[in-house]
């Protein structure tokens, strides 16, 4: 059996239709009715979708209450219908709530009432003013009257449902035409480009015909007042509320938050919004993460990417993995909706890409302040993404480092990591940042000893951890007289000098005055 999904969103409007699964071809007489309203196409649905599956079919309808009941009303009167089921829109909230969410957003209200004629086409004031006292018992209409009634409380619009004689000139900007008859034969001739409901007064309520412009329906009195609102709400409120988000004035959306944003964009839809971005090109071997962004966020929807050539592109979830060079289709769905939400042909391109990186020094050290940069080797050497190479510290307290250029700036004492990578290799090394030099004490200033003697002179930096710590002069003024070794001074000959400890920068200095003497002899 043929599983036919017919989905209508009355708030834009918008007909999808899936028969097995699959979308519709573009060539399909059906695609005529996507965006036209319900009342173009309800009443030929049903044969249409015969001539495309040419066969019977069973038909799920999700749309509001008011598309389901009509759908079905058709349906049951169809051969080739075999079963009906209607569900709710994902998002069911009604055309009222929306125009209330709009009005919260900042939508400006419409300057003129929308009008719906009424036209007692019988003549019957006793019908008009049963079909008066039925709204009325709505509980949203007031100031009825002879000649309507008003809604006060829409959200940014006030409906008035006025009587109108058959031969008075109906306002030009009508979006529906309310038609009171006595019998489906009465005389039905009004100047209105608007679509007709004719509505007859029986005791069953149901669709009866299409003529034209005008869609006669059988009405028990006692649901006239579901009828109409529904009608109202297909016919008049529906398009308003489109029409309005979609001339939302844009010094307003200035003002708004990125949740609003998006709390515009949803006034009109019926699901779940998803946004996608799928790559034109990627990399073989270089696995790629779909940019997926679904609201509202707190949707429960499941999404399916679909490859039409894994040989080339594997799909694991919503990550593609690249295999060979050549190009594949890239699909997108929101569960078992056949219309892809995002589509792409994806080009898949062999590169020669780098597979290991090498630094030097494998640690590094650096004053306070300090600025550095490390010594990169790559393999191989002719790899075409070293544009592609990226830096990054893991504590942004201790140092930072350009992301592009690689170029460290030490900023407090301490120790971090300095990693350089590209999507395929990388390579890690430690920085400690220490701070600089103090102060340098020495255990004396002056020291006396005879030529050929060495005695024990070492110094302690201030602080300990001193950065430069391996980079301090130690010098002698004369090495013929003395100089320093490891920790100790040698006397190398008669005289005196000074043996002179500094920084790099000569920032901080001490000096030792060094005596020589002959070396006493013992007998």
């Amino acid at each position: 059996m043929n599983q036919v999904v017919v989905f209508y969103n009355p708030f834009l409007p918008e007909l999808k239709i899936s028969v097995n699964g699959k979308k519709l071809s573009p060539y399909s007489s059906l695609m005529s009715f996507q965006h036209q309203r319900l009342e173009k196409w309800s009443d030929c649905l049903f044969a249409e979708l015969y001539r495309e599956v040419n066969s019977d079919y069973e038909i799920l309808c999700v749309s509001n209450e008011f598309t389901c009941e009509w759908l079905e009303e058709l349906a049951n009167r169809n051969a080739h219908c075999i079963s009906f089921v209607s569900q709710a829109l994902p998002m069911d909230a009604n055309v009222y709530e929306r125009l209330d969410k709009l009005e919260m957003l900042g939508g400006e209200a419409a300057e003129e009432s929308i009008i719906i004629p009424v036209v007692n086409v019988s003549n019957n004031d006793e019908m008009t003013t049963a079909v008066y006292e039925v709204l009325e018992e709505q509980g949203i209409f007031e100031d009825i009257s002879d000649d309507g009634i008003t809604w006060t409380d829409c959200p940014l619009t006030t409906v008035e449902i006025k009587t109108f004689d058959a031969n008075n000139e109906l306002p030009y900007d009508a979006p529906v035409v309310i038609a009171l008859c006595e019998s489906e034969d009465d005389y039905i001739r009004l100047d209105t480009d608007a679509p007709i409901y004719a509505l007859v007064m029986e005791t069953e309520t149901r669709f009866i015909k299409r003529q034209g412009t005008k869609l006669y329906f059988s009405v028990d009195p006692d649901d006239i007042g579901k009828l109409l609102l529904g009608i109202i709400e297909e016919e008049a409120l529906c398009p308003f509320l489109s029409q309005l988000s979609y001339n939302f004035p844009a010094y307003e959306k200035e003002f708004l938050t990125e949740s609003e944003k998006e709390d515009l964009e949803l006034v009109c839809q019926a699901s779940p919004m998803c946004t996608v971005t799928l790559p034109q090109v990627c990399d073989v071997g270089r696995a790629v993460e779909l940019d997926v962004h679904i609201f509202p966020a707190d949707s429960d929807v499941a999404l399916r990417v679909v490859t039409d050539s894994s040989d080339i592109v594997d799909v694991d979830g919503c990550t593609l993995y690249p295999h060979a060079a050549g190009t594949a289709e890239i699909a997108v769905y929101i569960g078992d909706d056949p219309y892809p939400v995002a589509i792409e042909v994806i080009k898949v391109q062999q590169r020669n890409l780098i597979t290991d990186i090498s630094l030097f020094p494998s640690a590094l050290y650096m004053p306070v302040g300090g600025t550095s940069e490390l010594t990169l080797t790559i393999v191989p050497e002719s790899a075409e993404n070293k544009d592609e190479i990226r830096w990054s510290c893991d504590d942004h307290s201790v140092a930072t480092v350009d992301f592009s250029s690689g170029v460290i700036t030490a900023l407090d004492c301490g120790r971090c990591f300095i990693t350089a990578y590209t999507q395929e290799a990388s390579k890690t090394i430690t920085l400690e940042v220490q701070p600089e030099i103090e102060d340098i004490i020495c255990p004396c200033s002056f020291l006396e000893l005879s030529v050929g003697e060495q005695k024990e002179w070492k110094y302690q930096l201030i602080p300990e951890n001193a950065y430069g710590k391996d980079f301090l002069r130690v010098v002698s003024s004369d090495r013929n007289v003395a100089e320093y070794r490891g920790g100790y001074v040698l006397g190398n000959g008669l005289g005196e000098c000074k043996i002179y400890i500094k920084n790099q920068s000569g920032s901080v200095s001490r000096e030792l005055k060094v005596s020589v003497k002959k070396r006493k002899k013992f007998w």
